[in-house]
């Protein structure tokens, strides 16, 4: 614990005069603020569309589900690939730069560095993502005030998926030590094995991938809240092996 609070510390601080961290919160701020927005005047700009092309169309007026749905659109795309892009190379620099050859040559673990790092992500992705998901909740109550059943549990499942990212960014990083393109390549490969592998129905419910896909259907009482349970404890589960074998083939990572 004594090695792990310094390293977390050195997170927190550079982070911070990196602006990352800060960049975080301020995307997903915006992307709360524009969900609930873009869902209230998007009726308004497809009627004047519509009126300017001479076709009549009765457009039905926006809901609170349609303001979660633009939220949980542009989160679990634009704000996932944000989060990925930023913070994507948070292990892979620490070994171009050479800065973890000293501190490991000098007793530290190297379970920690991976626990520390892994811990200082999910920190700034839970901060970040609750903020906007506040932000969301707060604009969508004050447009229109219609609640919506499981809508906990649905923003639990955008942000264990980020966990899953996470834990899928740092053995990538492991795999790939001096190349945040190629992290960057297998975060995107998994995801697109995921998408093809969701084709099949009885696949699709067991993969990480449904919780970003039916966060609205929950919402919407397409889906039951107990269908959602098993690929919420596989995720959970992924995403601790991931950590697991992280750490184990960071031990043999070459440090020169």
């Amino acid at each position: 614990m004594s090695q792990m609070v310094p390293l977390f510390k050195k997170e927190l601080i550079e982070s911070w005069r990196n602006f990352k961290f800060a960049a975080i919160v301020i995307v997903f701020s915006i992307i709360g603020i524009l969900s609930p927005f873009t869902a209230l005047i998007l009726p308004d700009i497809l009627g004047m569309v519509m009126d300017d092309s001479g076709v009549t169309v009765d457009i039905p007026e926006s809901t609170s589900l349609d303001s979660y749905m633009q939220f949980f659109s542009n989160m679990n795309q634009m704000g996932l690939v944000i989060f990925v892009i930023v913070f994507g190379s948070i292990l892979t620099h620490e070994f171009t730069r050479n800065t973890l050859v000293n501190l490991v040559t000098k007793g530290l673990k190297r379970t920690y560095v991976i626990v520390v790092k892994a811990s200082f992500l999910m920190l700034v992705w839970t901060v970040g993502y609750v903020i906007s998901a506040l932000v969301a909740y707060a604009y969508t109550i004050y447009y229109w005030d219609e609640p919506v059943d499981h809508l906990l549990l649905a923003f639990s499942m955008t942000w264990l998926y980020g966990l899953f990212i996470i834990s899928l960014i740092l053995l990538a990083s492991t795999l790939f030590t001096n190349s945040f393109i190629a992290v960057l390549f297998s975060v995107v490969a998994v995801v697109i094995v995921m998408l093809m592998a969701g084709i099949h129905p009885d696949i699709a419910k067991y993969l990480p991938q449904y919780l970003i896909g039916n966060n609205v259907g929950l919402l919407a009482g397409e889906i039951a809240a107990g269908d959602v349970v098993w690929p919420m404890v596989i995720t959970a589960a992924v995403s601790l092996v991931f950590i697991l074998l992280a750490v184990i083939r960071f031990k043999k990572v070459p440090m020169n």
